[in-house]
């Protein structure tokens, strides 16, 4: 019984998921469309450069609040059940490392700098004249953010460590996009486009 219901939130998420990327992906083509229609004028490289950061805080945003799940969160926030927070810097880094299941940490500290490695590229590819440290602070704050609207959120707590790895996260990301523009010889890489 229990395994049907963990099924039933993954269909759920999915499905919540695919209709809001359907909803975004239609409001944006609307808006692009209106905008060549307007201006008669059309880069690829520009659309490319300009759906980044639009279409990197989607994919943060629906990984958050519909996560797919590796266990039901529902189950665990109830009556009764009180939700933790961390305010103590690494505290649930090291937690999730002694864990006995190898999921845990990678899935807590893995998990939380990928989804932010993304961002953290299309920052510096949408406006790469963003220094390190203002595109750090971004990224910073966006995940700021989310963690502070996961205390609103019934099965989402706040944790001080997703806020260091998402940060940690949005840095990698930038360092891939240099090192991606620095050794792309044959200048195949989009050049800023205004």
């Amino acid at each position: 019984m229990l395994r049907l219901k963990e099924n039933e939130v993954v269909v759920d998420n999915l499905y919540n998921v695919l209709l809001l990327m359907m909803i975004f992906m239609v409001i944006w083509l609307i808006g692009r469309g209106i905008r060549f229609t307007w201006r008669k004028e059309f880069s690829f490289k520009r659309e490319i450069r300009t759906a980044a950061i639009p279409f990197g805080l989607m994919f943060i945003y629906l990984a958050t609040l519909f996560p797919f799940p590796f266990y039901n969160p529902y189950e665990f926030v109830g009556p009764g059940v009180e939700r933790q927070y961390n305010v103590i810097p690494f505290k649930s880094m090291f937690e999730s490392l002694d864990h006995f299941y190898y999921m845990v940490p990678l899935r807590n500290i893995g998990g939380n700098i990928l989804l932010f490695m993304p961002f953290g590229f299309a920052l510096l590819y949408r406006f790469p004249a963003f220094t390190f440290w203002r595109a750090l602070i971004i990224g910073f704050l966006v995940s700021l953010i989310i963690e502070l609207s996961q205390l609103k959120i019934g099965f989402r707590s706040f944790d001080v460590d997703d806020l260091i790895l998402n940060t940690f996260g949005t840095l990698i990301g930038m360092i891939l996009y240099k090192g991606a523009t620095k050794n792309d010889e044959k200048g195949n890489f989009p050049a800023h486009e205004s």
